[in-house]
């Protein structure tokens, strides 16, 4: 197999361009997923908490663990810094999975082979999800359950192309430095597909994500970690890809050339948040946390944004078919926005922020410029007021959609994300921490670890052409 990197990225943004596809339409897909939900089995049901079941408060692990020991735990976490003292549950996970697609060219088009898959916490059961989507209890079959359907291939990585492999967080109010490795992979190889997978194209992928909980997080995750270096396309080869851009100054976002400056900015700001003021970090005894207790079956608290709830699950086709976990359940939907300003340069730019959060890998990343959780929605600062402001007044939103959260821990967790127009000048000083940045520092930023979040990433990947 031999592509070089330019024909390699045209094909991408010719399958961004695009929904068509010889096997199966988007409608089509719609269907498949809706179909697949319709025919398997799933029972999940709230249970009371039993404290000598298979999951459990554990005296010497201080947390809710199970008896193996296995998966993962929940464990109490206290934060001291120069803002003040956070205390809260959180999830503790050992161990890097998998978040993989694999993408194939065929007839002259590129293609991404993607599954349904059903997770206990999805409000609508199943989404389009990667190829595989693995933990490491999955892969090393720590559950006793079979090995991952395609594992072998991204394991070894033979015979293929690697278009994007980036280790990335998830939620860093939930997850105590939980990560994945997000994967492409380019394969000229046969590929059996199953019933359970599907080849479509990235604007398929797209288009989908513009209906409510069809494309889950893992699948948003990786797509926004496809890089597309335009400036090392040929002046020739810019032009040729232009084309397929509805919007001038989205093009230009791809090429803006001070983006380099911007990236310096940023890496200056948060590397001085990693190593400037008074910082400490420790988990401690689930049971011990302020206002944290046990009430009507779940571990809550009146000022948390989610509570700890108990299900017994059943799914059919799954590795394990029966179970019991623990799974966090949100308060209420939060707010994800994306503010995107088109400058007079002519270039689009997308507004961020530096956030801190309790479980953050190395203590910040960016964020979207909105990220309200349910019980903290306040208008804080210049940004917030022209937000929520528009959103009230249903001005200039691009986008507005429903998007579940991880499904394996999250209960039904389900949360807004928009893009929305501000114009230029509409806010003349940024306040502190916020920086404007075009796609090409937010693109070069994902071949980083651990530096945009997953709520950036996930507003990232509905962008389109």
């Amino acid at each position: 197999m031999a592509y070089r990197r330019e024909e390699i990225l045209k094909y991408i943004l010719e399958s961004w361009a695009t929904e068509e596809n010889p096997w199966h339409t988007t409608s089509e897909l719609l269907d498949w997923v809706e179909q697949t939900r319709r025919e398997t089995a799933v029972s999940i049901r709230k249970i009371p908490y039993s404290y000598d079941g298979f999951w459990h408060y554990d005296q010497e692990a201080l947390g809710i663990v199970n008896d193996r020991r296995s998966f993962f735990s929940i464990r109490g976490i206290r934060q001291k810094d120069d803002s003040g003292t956070i205390e809260q549950p959180i999830i503790v996970q050992d161990g890097i999975g998998y978040l993989g697609i694999l993408a194939k060219i065929i007839d002259g088009r590129m293609y991404f082979l993607m599954q349904t898959k059903i997770e206990p916490g999805n409000i609508n059961w199943c989404q389009i999800s990667p190829t595989i989507q693995a933990t490491r209890s999955n892969f090393t079959r720590m559950h006793g359950g079979s090995e991952p359907v395609f594992y072998p291939l991204f394991a070894s990585r033979k015979n293929c192309i690697t278009i994007a492999d980036q280790i990335q967080s998830e939620q860093s109010s939930r997850f105590l430095g939980k990560r994945n490795r997000n994967l492409i992979l380019l394969t000229d190889d046969e590929i059996e597909v199953s019933p359970t997978h599907r080849w479509m194209t990235l604007g398929q992928l797209k288009k989908l994500m513009q209906y409510d909980n069809i494309v889950n997080m893992d699948t948003r995750s990786v797509i926004s970690c496809i890089p597309f270096p335009l400036s090392d396309l040929s002046p020739a080869g810019q032009e040729e890809v232009r084309g397929l851009f509805h919007e001038e100054a989205f093009y230009r976002s791809f090429l803006d050339r001070s983006s380099g400056d911007t990236i310096k900015k940023l890496f200056g700001y948060m590397n001085d948040i990693k190593m400037q003021g008074n910082y400490e970090r420790q988990l401690i005894d689930l049971y011990s946390l302020n206002d944290w207790k046990f009430e009507n079956d779940s571990f809550c608290s009146d000022q948390g944004n989610f509570r700890i709830v108990f299900c017994d699950i059943e799914i059919e086709g799954r590795e394990v078919r029966c179970w019991q976990q623990p799974l966090l359940e949100a308060a209420g939907k939060s707010e994800f926005g994306l503010p995107v300003c088109i400058f007079p340069d002519g270039i689009m730019r997308f507004l961020i922020h530096a956030k801190r959060e309790v479980g953050c890998f190395d203590r910040v990343e960016l964020a979207p410029g909105i990220q309200k959780e349910p019980k903290n929605q306040k208008i804080t600062n210049a940004v917030d007021r022209l937000f929520f402001g528009k959103l009230e007044k249903n001005r200039d939103i691009r986008f507005r959609g429903l998007f579940s959260e991880e499904g394996g821990r999250f209960y039904q967790e389900e949360n807004w994300n928009t893009i929305i127009e501000f114009r230029h000048g509409e806010i003349p000083e940024l306040p502190e921490g916020y920086f404007w940045a075009d796609f090409r520092t937010l693109n070069t930023l994902t071949l980083f670890n651990n530096v945009l979040n997953i709520q950036l990433r996930n507003l990232i990947s509905v962008l389109s052409l």
